[in-house]
């Protein structure tokens, strides 16, 4: 893994003044200067409920809306899902009263019965379009984007990366990089640091694994294996000691017996069709910086229709689909994922097969310690780009 480096410019202290303002007022506006990755300039306002308009609606047959504009403070703005469900925990709504009420009457009917309908909002300029980020209290600290990068880079972060309103980095536990073997792979414990930057949810720590055959990073992101950060007035305080002091030592420990038994363990037809359907999705909202994934899936864990006389797997209830193996282990799955997300995926798109890990670790292997023992496994399933070469031979 490599260190973005990044020059930054800090335009702000690390929390938004406490008051509630009356009126709509843009508090402050920052970006990354000089920063090896062009990053959004970042604005931070106040607006009343009564003041959103919403233009070029489009809502599923469910209600949920997935595309809209929306002109707030006399600026034309794209409201992303973070806005939704921000807007909703704010102010005590479902997001499914979407279903049964459009946006307008909710605003309408929130403005009325809310003695307090103001709320800081958070923009994101991207060049092309204007980003409408969270919707928080106005008393709700914040931590600039310049701030957190600045910050995780006092602390050894690597790895900085900003992905819809979130500064994820990429920590030593304060132990060290302990190397230690799983099977032939060698491994050394990280964590991983994802700040918001836009004051809606808690910064959060998981745990992590570097395989250093391949530099894939295999996050935990699941309940199991993530440490939420109590903040206070002084979030950069709060985060710095924290970043200082982390160590899990059980929680890294829980982690490493995870993939040993993956080594052990047959992959099911189920959990191989699941990183399928991620894969899918991946590639349909292109996500996916390259092509022939499906294919190395399938000649990584054998044409299962054909092994199993099916032209649809699908017909196969779920129970059987847990029960019958596939011709790789779980632990195939984790690399295939992992590689995906470090070195073939947008960083959307990485989050998201980093999730699938999670889910697949947190949980008892449907075919857990099913495989006799550890075999040599592949380094990579694709081949390595150039960066990446580069990046192994340093």
């Amino acid at each position: 893994m490599v260190a973005i480096a990044n020059t930054l410019t800090t335009t702000s202290t690390s929390t938004a003044t406490p008051v509630v303002l009356p009126t709509t007022q843009t508090i402050e506006s920052t970006t990354a200067k000089n920063s090896a990755i062009t990053k959004p300039q970042f604005t931070y306002g106040y607006a009343r409920v009564n003041d959103l308009q919403l233009l070029n609606l489009k809502q599923t047959k469910t209600g949920r809306v997935v595309q809209s504009d929306m002109l707030i403070n006399g600026q034309l703005v794209k409201p992303t899902r973070r806005f939704w469900h921000s807007f909703a925990a704010r102010f005590g709504v479902s997001e499914n009263m979407f279903r049964y009420f459009s946006p307008e009457e909710i605003f309408l009917r929130v403005s009325e019965k809310n003695s307090d309908d103001t709320f800081r909002y958070c923009l994101a300029d991207k060049g092309r379009e204007v980003e409408l980020l969270a919707a928080t209290s106005a008393n709700r600290p914040v931590i600039r984007y310049s701030e957190i990068c600045d910050l995780v880079e006092r602390f050894g972060g690597k790895n900085i990366t900003y992905n819809q309103g979130v500064v994820t980095s990429i920590h030593e536990p304060r132990g060290g990089a302990r190397q230690f073997s799983i099977g032939g792979d060698q491994f050394r414990d990280r964590f991983v640091l994802e700040t918001p930057v836009d004051g809606f949810g808690h910064p959060r720590l998981f745990l992590s694994l570097l395989r250093l055959i391949c530099a894939n990073g295999a996050i935990g992101y699941s309940r199991a294996f993530r440490s939420d950060i109590p903040v206070g007035k002084h979030m950069d305080h709060c985060i710095g000691r924290a970043l200082e002091s982390f160590d899990n030592g059980d929680g890294y420990s829980a982690l490493r017996q995870r993939f040993e038994s993956s080594q052990t363990s047959w992959a099911s037809v189920r959990e191989v069709l699941t990183l399928g359907q991620a894969v899918e999705k991946l590639t349909s909202s292109h996500k996916l910086k390259v092509d022939g994934l499906f294919s190395r899936l399938r000649s990584m864990s054998g044409d299962m229709s054909e092994m199993y006389g099916l032209a649809n797997l699908d017909a196969l209830s779920d129970k059987r689909k847990r029960v019958l193996p596939s011709r790789c282990r779980v632990y195939d799955l984790i690399n295939f994922a992992s590689e995906v997300a470090t070195h073939h995926a947008t960083t959307d798109g990485a989050n998201r097969m980093q999730a699938y890990i999670g889910s697949l670790i947190s949980d008892e292997y449907d075919l857990e310690g099913t495989a006799t023992k550890a075999t040599d496994f592949d380094a990579f399933f694709m081949k390595p780009t150039s960066a990446d070469a580069t990046q192994l031979a340093g």
